[in-house]
């Protein structure tokens, strides 16, 4: 009789997920479905196979599907990254987790409404739409709602729409979490939505009308103004599918904090000069720029590296994308601050890093003698240019899989530069040219040749080193921002790392674990 039970359920299961998909006609895969799956593509390789064989395989054929990409593909994208990313698990080739990696890869999951109250949420509407030009894969065993323990099958109940689901009892504040029961991939989640403790409408016209009463007064900073305006929007607005912030926000986090934030700058404080990670806005050149930012415990001041994503990013990358999120990790172990901005307004004047430095430490305590540069791609190429036109500000410069010299006085900073042998994007031998042509004019450049990776995967195997190579460096003797009165200058950081390292090409460097 169990077993008869169970198989109903499982029937029933079956049929929701099948009534689901029929019910939404295919759609084109967008960049939210792309960055959903880049991500998880991330963390399974920073967690995979390190032997040169697995990693020459997974980076060529990551770099191949990038002209997908950057060519509005998404669909081969996607049904590229499912298939690198069973190969890198050792998933038998006609296997169920296959199957199910396919699945995941051409379908988009949404619990709604996203954002509701706890004690007033009686029914969440489940949607699962296929993706258009995709193989559509083997479908879930269940689908669940789950909220700690508690679970919810997601099955046809009363005679509503196979997507209703009811709940006879209302889930807690917090999350609420869509999972895919798959046979072979376990539970994966899928979609979030997020419960309040009151009415999200009222909760956040009550806030927006704070924060513009703040915003009329005129004499609070334009960068906390501009920051309370976006965080309000992420936590209440409608959702952007073209925006990682939105993917990766917690609303319910969003609006728990946003009264202290309009609390603290009200009474004259400055809400985002604390430790943590933080997404927030800087305003520099009458340009608002959506940064990462995180500062650790302490007074300081730190070193700060600034880092620039390359083209296709945003300020997510370095903190959730590259090497699984590697960089954030490194940023809390060593202890020191990092942000990431937007790359593309930095490329196109120096007067932008200088003008964002100055509003960044109103906010965090870092030591002006101690910024370091960090970029891949297009980013590296911004970081080298930025580290030859701003010398007083910078004090060295890591350029990762990119470079571009503009040729100076001789005053630049030191500057390394990984080149992955496999990259198809910055051809190794044309690049390393580059490189040399640059150390031969007398820059203070040294070049790392790094074996059996390519384009973008690179960035996760060296972020150690290159950052502490970076926390190595000198103090910069130029600086003209002196630090905060409470905050001498620091010393450099022994790291393990020699501040003056031969420039000798390396074979196979290795990531600093």
């Amino acid at each position: 009789m169990r077993f008869a039970l169970e198989a109903i359920r499982a029937a029933l299961a079956l049929a929701c997920c099948a009534a689901l998909l029929a019910a939404a006609a295919p759609v084109p895969p967008d960049r939210a479905d792309l960055g959903i799956a880049y991500l998880r593509f991330e963390r399974a390789v920073a967690a995979g196979a390190k032997d040169p064989a697995t990693r020459s395989e997974v980076n060529r054929a990551f770099d191949a599907l990038t002209g997908d990409f950057f060519a509005g593909r998404f669909d081969r994208a996607l049904t590229r990254l499912a298939e690198i990313e069973g190969d890198l698990a050792g998933d038998a080739a006609e296997g169920p987790a296959r199957g199910e990696r396919a699945f995941l890869a051409a379908h988009r999951f949404a619990l709604e409404p996203r954002l509701g109250a706890a004690d007033a949420m009686r029914e969440f509407r489940v949607r699962m739409t296929a993706l258009d030009g995709m193989n559509s894969g083997t479908s879930p065993a269940r689908l669940l709602l789950r909220q700690g323990a508690r679970t919810i099958e997601c099955a046809v109940a009363d005679g509503t729409d196979a997507g209703v689901v009811a709940l006879e009892r209302a889930f807690d504040p917090g999350a609420v979490e869509l999972v895919a029961r798959m046979v072979a991939l376990g539970d994966v989640v899928v979609a979030r939505a997020y419960l309040l403790e009151s009415d999200p409408s009222a909760r956040g016209a009550e806030l927006l009308a704070r924060i513009e009463a703040l915003a009329a007064r005129g004499d609070v900073d334009p960068s906390i103004v501009a920051s309370l305006r976006a965080r309000h929007a992420l936590a209440f607005g409608a959702f952007d599918r073209g925006k990682s912030a939105g993917l990766l926000a917690d609303p319910r986090a969003l609006a728990a904090s946003l009264p202290k934030e309009i609390e603290a700058a009200s009474a004259g404080g400055r809400p985002y000069a604390a430790p943590g990670d933080t997404w927030r806005i800087v305003r520099a050149l009458g340009t608002d720029l959506p940064v990462r930012q995180f500062v650790p415990e302490g007074t300081g001041p730190f070193p700060l590296v600034v880092a620039f994503h390359g083209a296709g990013g945003d300020e997510n990358m370095f903190f959730d994308g590259y090497g699984g999120g590697r960089l954030l990790a490194i940023a809390r172990d060593r202890g020191i601050a990092v942000v990431c901005p937007p790359t593309i307004p930095f490329g196109l004047s120096p007067n932008v890093l200088t003008r964002f430095l100055e509003e960044l430490r109103k906010d965090v305590p870092f030591d002006p003698a101690r910024v370091g540069l960090l970029g891949h791609s297009l980013g590296a190429v911004t970081a080298s240019r930025l580290a030859t036109m701003r010398p007083d500000a910078v004090n060295g410069a890591v350029c990762i899989a990119g470079f571009a010299d503009l040729p100076r006085r001789g005053d630049a900073p030191a500057r390394r530069v990984y080149l992955a042998e496999l990259d198809p994007l910055f051809p190794f031998e044309g690049t390393r040219a580059m490189v040399e042509n640059a150390k031969a004019r007398g820059e203070d450049i040294e070049l790392v040749t790094v074996a059996n990776e390519g384009h973008t995967l690179v960035v996760g195997e060296v972020l150690d080193q290159a950052v502490d190579w970076l926390l190595a460096r000198p103090a910069c003797q130029s600086a003209t921002t002196k630090p905060n009165a409470s905050a001498p200058v620091t010393s450099p950081m022994n790291t393990g790392v020699l501040r003056s390292a031969p420039s000798e090409s390396n074979p196979s460097p290795g990531p600093t674990k």
